[in-house]
């Protein structure tokens, strides 16, 4: 079992998705952590019809997945669950066991808060945070006036 961290943007507009994963990039957060989106689903669908990856044909009838929208009949959160397929709109990490590195956390760290200032007056632009929230919060270097803005703009949702 991980250390699942969850971050959910209220605004899960493609547009919205892509300015936030560009945010991230100035934070200088790997490519690999970003905001789940469609582009995803369309890489994954371009990697099945080229026959990369892995897609167990009991999930992924190849003779039913002929177009982009019958791949997304199969690669949804519903049937995959929210580890293989996120929510678009959502950013996940682990951060147990030194699977997402301290600085890692701390490029995190300087994400959320500069979208919280960058968003402000509007409100904050989460929705909410689950998971392993709060071992996140003890790892990501943050101080105590950081820490009290993230905690007054990102709710936890156990």
């Amino acid at each position: 079992m991980g250390g699942m961290v969850k971050l959910y943007l209220k605004d899960t507009s493609i547009e919205n998705i892509k300015k936030h994963n560009d945010l991230l990039r100035k934070c200088k957060v790997k490519k690999s952590i970003n905001f789940y989106s469609e582009e995803e689903v369309l890489f994954e669908y371009q990697s099945f019809m080229k026959g990369v990856g892995h897609f167990p044909e009991h999930l992924f009838p190849s003779d039913k997945i002929k177009t982009f929208e019958d791949f997304k009949r199969y690669w949804n959160t519903e049937s995959l669950g929210e580890v293989f397929c996120p929510k678009f709109g959502s950013l996940l990490f682990d951060c147990y066991f030194g699977r997402t590195s301290d600085n890692a956390m701390k490029c995190i760290k300087n994400y959320i808060v500069q979208a919280i200032i960058d968003n402000f007056p509007y409100g904050s632009p989460f929705k909410e945070a689950g998971g392993s929230w709060d071992t996140f919060l003890e790892r990501c270097s943050a101080s105590k006036l950081k820490l009290e803005l993230i905690n007054e703009n990102v709710k936890y949702k156990y």
